[in-house]
C-alpha cells in the first residue's frame, strides 16, 4: 500500500534544515564544554606543578642554606684549632725562656746575638682532588685535618770569624728541638772603632710535634752521662 505525503516540499526541507541545526549545536556545545573541561583540567595541573616546583625549590634553598652554614662551621672550626695549635706552640711546648735559653746556650764565646724574632708558619698539606658535588664537599671538608704550624726563629747576631758562626750553626742543629738551620747570609762589618766583625742572620725551624719537656729530659740524659750540670742558664756557652 502506497503511503502518499501530503505535506509541502518546503515544509519538509526546512523540518530537515532545522533538524540539522538542532545537531550542530548540541555537537557545538559537546565541543564548548570538552574544550572547557580540557581548560580546567589542564589549569589544575598546572597549579599542582607550579606547587610541586615552588615546594622543591623551597626545599633546595633551605638545603642550600644549611650547606653554606655547614661551611661556615668547618671554617670556624679550622680557624679555632690553628689558633688553639698556634697557641699551644708558643704558650705550652714551647716556652720562650727556654728558647732563649737554648740560643744562650749554644753561642760561642765572642759571639753575640742582635735580635730574635718568632713567627709561625704554616706546612702545606697534600692537594686532593677537589669533590665534584655539594654532598662530596662537606664530607671532604668534615674529614680534612687542621693544617699544622711549625715555630720559625729568625736570628741576627755578631761574630768575630766564620768559625764561631759555624760553631753556632752545629750547636743548634744538634739540639733536640731543631729541624732546620739555615744560613741566610753571613757578610763583614765595622763598628765605630774600626774593628771588623761578622754579621750573620739564621733561620732556625723548630720540630712540628717537639716537646721541651722532652727535650729537657734527652739533655738531662746527655749531662747525666757525661756527669756535667744541664744547660738551661741564660748566657751559658757550650
Amino acid at each position: 500500500m502506497n503511503m502518499t505525503n501530503l505535506l509541502p516540499e518546503d515544509y519538509l526541507q526546512r523540518r530537515r534544515q532545522h533538524r540539522g541545526n538542532l545537531i550542530c549545536m548540541v555537537l557545538f556545545g559537546v565541543v564548548i564544554v570538552s574544550i572547557c573541561g580540557a581548560a580546567v583540567v589542564s589549569e589544575r595541573n598546572s597549579q599542582r606543578t607550579r606547587e610541586v616546583c615552588d615546594r622543591m625549590n623551597t626545599a633546595y634553598a633551605e638545603a642550600a642554606k644549611l650547606i653554606d652554614e655547614v661551611h661556615q662551621l668547618e671554617a670556624q672550626k679550622h680557624k679555632m684549632l690553628d689558633k688553639a695549635k698556634r697557641s699551644a706552640a708558643l704558650m705550652e711546648r714551647m716556652p720562650r725562656s727556654y728558647l732563649l735559653a737554648m740560643l744562650a746556650n749554644a753561642l760561642p764565646e765572642g759571639a753575640s746575638l742582635k735580635s730574635v724574632r718568632m713567627a709561625m708558619q704554616t706546612v702545606a698539606e697534600p692537594v686532593l682532588q677537589k669533590p665534584k658535588t655539594k654532598a662530596g664537599a662537606v664530607k671532604a671538608a668534615a674529614q680534612a685535618k687542621a693544617p699544622k704550624v711549625a715555630v720559625v726563629l729568625s736570628i741576627t747576631g755578631k761574630a768575630t770569624t766564620d768559625v764561631q758562626v759555624a760553631r753556632f750553626i752545629a750547636r743548634l742543629a744538634a739540639h733536640p728541638l731543631t729541624d732546620v738551620v739555615d744560613l741566610s747570609y753571613s757578610k763583614e762589618s765595622r763598628t765605630r772603632q774600626e774593628e771588623t766583625t761578622r754579621e750573620f742572620q739564621l733561620t732556625v725551624i723548630l720540630k712540628q710535634d717537639a716537646d721541651v719537656l722532652d727535650a729537657i729530659r734527652e739533655e738531662s740524659t746527655d749531662d747525666a752521662s757525661d756527669k756535667t750540670p744541664a744547660k738551661l742558664t741564660m748566657g751559658a756557652a757550650l
